[in-house]
């Protein structure tokens, strides 16, 4: 495929990031990174050029002592082309699959990743792509970091019904309590729960007044917290990469099933308005 992926070489949140068809759409992308701002203020020095990967992309997230891994969750994203971007976030589940599977094999691969990067000890956060048609892993990126999203994937692993515990808690084991880090399975063993984080997406533009919906998000059988980025009174605007959605909603709930309904609960509140209260800009024509 003559598609290709540009994006910065340092940032985050899908900012920058392109799907170019031809060499003339790269060339127009490549203007469109390069000695630009990015997401932490600096200008944009370098462009990465990838192969379009064509699949569904996981998060590996892993801590490693001493060589040894151990994968201590794995993530699935859910990223959509909305207000004509190409990778809006909608969120972040919990993943698992029937028979793990998918599971196992991403993790093997990913650790091999780690080897061949001689990563021996600290944290890992990996985004792998599962490539449709041929069903193997591979990867997108990795970095020696804790998982993001400012600690709030903490509150959504460790409860019983899912994993039981988080990449924080076994980083800090790693160097309180190492045996319990020994024990720990080379990937989470099957829960019964489901957790996500459900990223905001706005459709509209202008300043925001209020949420009226949220009090029937915070109602919601799974809802846990919620992190508004967009208050009241700001400005708002449309949803085009992880760095404009409003806020983002955390799911837990001992049921799956339960998790997944209602996130798509919050998705149709957007999508018929009922979410935000924005007053729209208004353009005085003059004769």
């Amino acid at each position: 495929s003559p598609w290709c992926v540009l994006k910065p070489t340092k940032s985050a949140g899908s900012d920058g990031v392109f799907v170019a068809k031809d060499l003339a759409e790269a060339e127009m992308r490549f203007g469109d990174i390069f000695g630009k701002a990015n997401v932490f203020g600096e200008a944009n020095q370098t462009v990465l050029v990838q192969e379009f990967l064509k699949g569904t992309e996981y998060v590996i997230d892993s801590v490693s002592v001493e060589g040894q891994h151990k994968c201590v969750a794995i993530w699935e994203y859910d990223k959509r082309p909305r207000n004509g971007a190409q990778f809006v976030y909608f969120g972040m589940r919990l993943y698992q699959s029937v028979d793990g599977a998918r599971e196992e094999a991403m993790k093997q691969y990913t650790h091999q990743v780690l080897d061949a990067l001689n990563v021996r000890h600290g944290p890992s956060h990996a985004e792998v792509m599962w490539l449709h048609g041929e069903e193997a892993p591979c990867l997108v990126e990795v970095g020696c970091r804790p998982h993001g999203g400012e600690g709030t994937f903490v509150d959504l692993v460790e409860p019983a019904s899912c994993i039981g515990y988080s990449k924080l808690s076994v980083m800090l084991d790693a160097v309180e309590k190492p045996y319990r880090f020994h024990r720990l399975p080379s990937r989470p063993e099957h829960f019964d729960g489901g957790a996500m984080e459900v990223c905001l997406v706005c459709y509209e533009e202008g300043k925001l007044v209020g949420y009226p919906g949220l009090e029937q998000i915070k109602a919601l059988p799974s809802f846990h917290s919620v992190e508004i980025k967009t208050k009241p009174g700001d400005s708002i605007c449309k949803t085009i990469d992880f760095m404009t959605t409003p806020g983002s909603v955390m799911l837990v709930h001992e049921s799956g099933a339960q998790v997944e309904e209602d996130a798509e609960f919050i998705h149709a509140l957007e999508e018929e308005g009922k979410l935000y209260n924005i007053i729209r800009p208004v353009r005085i024509m003059s004769f």
